[in-house]
């Protein structure tokens, strides 16, 4: 039996941060786990890059040209040119409204639940989007059981349309040995070769960016740490990193930038090169910077909430995201060298176990069953 699978790709558009990279390493893998009979459109509103454009004669682009994104082209562009498909996979939280047709919906996280992660007008047409967009597809795609749980109890979508896939990474993340690329690193971002606490996503303050900024300042007041601080991704105009970096007197210790790199593999050596990789957030769905993390080697220090403790309990140095507790965890990880070694390895071991090929097999399976009008199996419980 032929199957034909549209993908709203309207995420690949410009730098490919979280939902485009998830997007951009499922396609890779399905280039070589597609049967013979298995087709993807992928619907854009902008030319792809060579690199995607040309992954499988299986896997054919379509431009869908227009002003508009988000809803809008979903809606007015997407909905009726993947109508005749057997099923729409929309990986990143939204749908066309009134799609006819079967369709699966990915549901990274649901983060409003927590008070301060978005603001009212958020809450009001973004979450409420999610929900409705849940609530009608055929199967949601979570990445952890505490967001399949926030999608049952505040979404309302019943427990057997739920499929638990993990997010991985890719065989390009693992530890570099090579010392000159390391201190090459560190050098590219403070000058000289300097040590350094690693942060990487967008510097959100639900992710706790300014208490890391605080037990940064804290570990420099009390232990003279001679390491600086990277952020590693964009920082959204309402945190104002400067002046919150120069309140506490660390400007000179502290580097923020874009993270804009050419190919997502160039970041390796920035993880590799990081003395401990630190994730202090309130709530996340899920972690790929911290996955990626683990399966470079890095010894990881990373709050115990929802889909973070699914990704690195175990394998990191779990803390409540407090004050004191994180200053002191990092502390540790930097002064005492068995337990630094100790998270390296538990580290490796569980970067190796999560790989972008198993989600994106999982994930072709999820699409099968719903256009067969089968049952969701495996995970998906």
């Amino acid at each position: 039996m032929s199957l034909s699978i549209a993908v709203n790709g309207q995420r690949l558009a410009g730098q490919r941060f979280g939902v485009g990279r998830y997007i951009e390493y499922m396609l890779r893998h399905w280039a070589d786990q597609l049967a013979e009979d298995e087709t993807v459109s992928l619907f854009v509103r902008r030319p792809l890059d060579e690199d995607l454009a040309s992954l499988s004669p299986r896997i054919r682009p379509v431009l869908l040209g227009s002003g508009m994104s988000g809803l809008p082209w979903e809606t007015l562009r997407l909905r009726g040119a993947a109508a005749s498909q057997d099923v729409l996979f929309c990986p990143a939280y939204t749908a066309p409204l009134a799609y006819p047709g079967r369709m699966v919906v990915a549901t990274h996280s649901v983060n409003e639940v927590q008070s301060a992660a978005h603001s009212w007008v958020y809450r009001q047409t973004h979450s409420r989007l999610h929900r409705a967009c849940a609530q009608r597809a055929d199967a949601v795609i979570v990445p952890a059981q505490s967001t399949r749980d926030l999608v049952v109890d505040h979404y309302g979508v019943r427990p057997e349309r739920i499929a638990i896939v993990h997010q991985g990474t890719d065989d390009a993340f693992a530890p570099i040995e090579d010392e000159a690329v390391l201190s090459a690193t560190r050098a590219r971002f403070f000058g000289h070769d300097r040590p350094y606490i690693l942060f990487v996503g967008k510097c959100s303050a639900r992710r706790n960016i300014p208490m890391l900024l605080e037990a940064f300042a804290r570990l420099r007041a009390t232990k003279n740490i001679p390491h600086g601080l990277l952020l590693f991704g964009p920082c959204p105009p309402d945190l104002p990193l400067a002046d919150l970096c120069e309140k506490l007197g660390i400007t000179d210790h502290v580097v923020q930038t874009d993270g804009v790199i050419e190919h997502h593999a160039d970041i390796v050596p920035v993880y590799a090169a990081a003395s401990v990789f630190v994730h202090p957030s309130e709530y996340e769905g899920w972690s790929m910077t911290t996955v990626e993390a683990l399966a470079c080697g890095v010894a990881v220090v990373a709050a115990d909430r929802g889909g973070l403790g699914e990704v690195a309990r175990g394998h990191a140095l779990m803390v409540t995201p407090e004050l004191k507790a994180l200053s002191d965890a990092i502390g540790r990880v930097l002064e005492d060298d068995d337990l630094r070694r100790d998270l390296q390895r538990r580290g490796r071991e569980r970067g190796r176990s999560l790989r972008w090929s198993e989600n994106a097999r999982q994930t072709l399976d999820v699409l099968r069953s719903v256009a067969m009008g089968s049952a969701l199996q495996g995970e998906a419980r």
